[in-house]
């Protein structure tokens, strides 16, 4: 599956990226906003998108395709929304629902990608599944 937007397309150039003591993402001297990204070894493209400094939006690894390997969403420097793993066929086998960096629910995937196992709640103080 091909997400909306193209982070390859959209990627700065690491060189003009900085980090200050707070973790936050400079671009000369504004805050950055946009997206950073690297190739991997195997010819997977990793992305994270940020907004004023911090991670907000889509981040993830796409193949050298251009298919959604896994898509994790950010808001506030936290994960927040839902986040997908798919498989080699493009069939979604994960999605985890998460709120301020805490997984809510999580739900996996028949191997048609639409029907789902039993749903599961994790655990508050682990964030694992039970």
């Amino acid at each position: 599956m091909k997400p909306s937007y193209d982070p390859v397309a959209l990627s700065v150039p690491d060189e003009e990226i900085r980090i200050d003591g707070n973790q936050s993402y400079w671009r000369g001297s504004e805050r950055f906003t946009g997206f950073t990204g690297e190739e991997l070894d195997d010819g997977v493209y990793e992305f994270q998108s940020f907004k004023d400094g911090w991670l907000d939006g889509p981040s993830g690894q796409v193949t050298a395709d251009g298919d959604l390997i896994e898509e994790e969403w950010y808001q506030g420097n936290h994960l927040y929304g839902i986040t997908r793993e798919f498989r080699h066929d493009g069939t979604l086998a994960k999605a985890t629902g998460y709120q301020f960096g805490y997984p809510i629910w999580i739900v996996r995937f028949d191997f048609d990608g639409t029907t789902p196992w039993r749903p599961s709640t994790p655990s508050p103080s682990t964030g694992s599944a039970s």
